[in-house]
């Protein structure tokens, strides 16, 4: 005989009591289920070939023994080149992840704020037309607006030639190209990385000029010679004097704007400022010399703020106050008619002045431009941060002169040279000296060691023979 169990009776009247003892399993499955199926789509809209597999072996076949084929793995390339015929990572953000349908189908499309021009914004759009600002962006848009129009208008008119080789490799597809990358929004510099090398559209950028025509040892100046002429020495002489000059000059530039500016002050004057602020706020003693001469008087008493006299002035005063007011007016006025009129005789000078300013500005400009094209010709290839170092020219003295090879002494090393040259023409990153710092060693004497007399002048005398 089976227990009949007793019900329980609890209380319901508040939400976590009806949470607690209500048993609600049912209607979450049932829910569940259904946001399952919102999201994977419903089982009646899946056709049967989703839904069923058709069984073709039966359960009475013997079982076949698999044998794999023997296929040679992919290499690294080969499977990147497959991945290309996927839908790249930056368009799998706009797919759908959800079969879940918009419940208002009839949305209508909310302009965000600010999208609609304002009269303000309309005088500044102009205004930044007129300077050139948005020169590019317009010159974008009406190139774009045009290949559009070019397209429909290719789209609508009926074909009537027949004069294309539809089995030519002219298609992008053809020429290796994925057809996932074939897109106008996608940049050439993207579709030429996805592009084999052996099928790119254009060949690589060949190697820096610099490298290439710059020369690996540069021919020295004759003056360089252990036996120059005494005209080639000379001219070597005044290109290492302009040279030191110019550094001379720029080294002095430095000076004059970093400790020029600071005026220089003596120890003394020094000591006098530091007392001066040190001692501001506190009690000055009494000095009789700077007291001001007491006035005279004459037992009178005079008060602090005496009382303002309230005295008007007459008609005959005010008029004449009006009359410089209205004098000094006019004056200011032809002052300003006669400018204007010497202006107008100026027109012709200041027109030429600016046709002759625009013409030397024009010049500059072009020689400008040609100096940069030149530069950016032979400029070497921007390895790093740091600037290769230039070469100063090279002078031997004339009392290192020997004449002949025998007694001839070396100036230079070759290895710094050879390096040095590597890096002005491109071939290696310029480099930059790096000096560590010599630790200062603290010196003393150990508590607890006998120190004689010697130790101590040892001590004393240590940096004597170093100097």
């Amino acid at each position: 005989m089976t227990a009949i169990k007793k019900k329980k009776r609890v209380s319901k009247k508040t939400k976590t009591a009806w949470r607690k003892y209500s048993n609600i399993n049912d209607v979450e499955e049932f829910l569940e289920d259904q946001r399952l199926e919102e999201r994977l789509g419903k089982f009646e809209t899946k056709p049967d070939a989703e839904l069923f597999v058709l069984d073709t072996q039966g359960v009475d076949k013997p079982e076949e023994i698999d044998v794999k084929p023997d296929i040679k793995p992919l290499s690294a390339k080969q499977r990147k080149r497959e991945k290309l015929s996927e839908t790249p990572k930056c368009f799998e953000v706009l797919l759908p992840t959800s079969k879940v349908q918009d419940p208002n189908a009839k949305r209508n499309h909310v302009k965000p704020v600010g999208s609609k021009p304002s009269d303000l914004s309309k005088i500044t759009k102009q205004r930044k037309l007129v300077k050139g600002v948005l020169a590019k962006k317009v010159e974008d848009i009406k190139k774009n607006k045009k290949m559009v129009a070019e397209r429909r208008k290719k789209l609508k008119s009926i074909r009537k030639t027949y004069n294309k080789n539809i089995w030519d490799d002219d298609v992008l597809e053809a020429k290796g190209m994925p057809e996932t990358l074939v897109d106008e929004f996608i940049s050439p510099e993207a579709q030429l990385h996805n592009v084999p090398t052996t099928k790119r559209l254009r060949s690589k950028p060949p190697l820096p000029k610099s490298v290439v025509t710059r020369k690996s040892v540069e021919v020295p100046h004759p003056g360089v010679s252990y036996n120059p002429s005494f005209k080639e020495h000379q001219e070597l002489l005044q290109e290492v004097v302009q040279h030191e000059q110019k550094m001379m000059k720029r080294e002095a530039h430095l000076n004059r704007v970093t400790t020029g500016m600071f005026s220089k002050v003596t120890p003394k004057e020094k000591e006098n400022q530091w007392r001066e602020e040190m001692s501001v706020g506190l009690p000055q003693p009494h000095d009789p010399t700077t007291d001001p001469d007491p006035e005279p008087s004459d037992n009178e008493y005079k008060a602090i703020n005496p009382p303002v006299k309230n005295k008007k002035k007459d008609h005959k005063a005010r008029r004449k106050q009006r009359e410089r007011i209205e004098e000094r007016e006019r004056l200011k006025r032809e002052k300003i008619d006669r400018k204007k009129i010497t202006d107008l005789y100026k027109l012709r000078k200041i027109q030429s002045s600016l046709i002759n300013k625009e013409k030397r500005d024009a010049e500059l400009r072009t020689k400008r431009t040609t100096k940069r094209k030149q530069l950016e010709e032979t400029a070497l290839p921007a390895l790093n941060k740091n600037r290769p170092p230039a070469k100063e020219p090279d002078f031997v003295d004339p009392k290192q002169l020997t004449g002949d090879l025998r007694n001839l002494s070396n100036t230079s090393n070759l290895l710094k040279e050879r390096f040095e040259s590597l890096q002005r023409r491109g071939a290696l990153a310029a480099s930059k000296v790096m000096m560590k710092k010599k630790r200062k060693l603290k010196s003393y004497f150990k508590s607890g060691h006998k120190v004689t007399e010697k130790d101590i002048e040892r001590y004393v005398n240590r940096d004597v023979g170093k100097k």
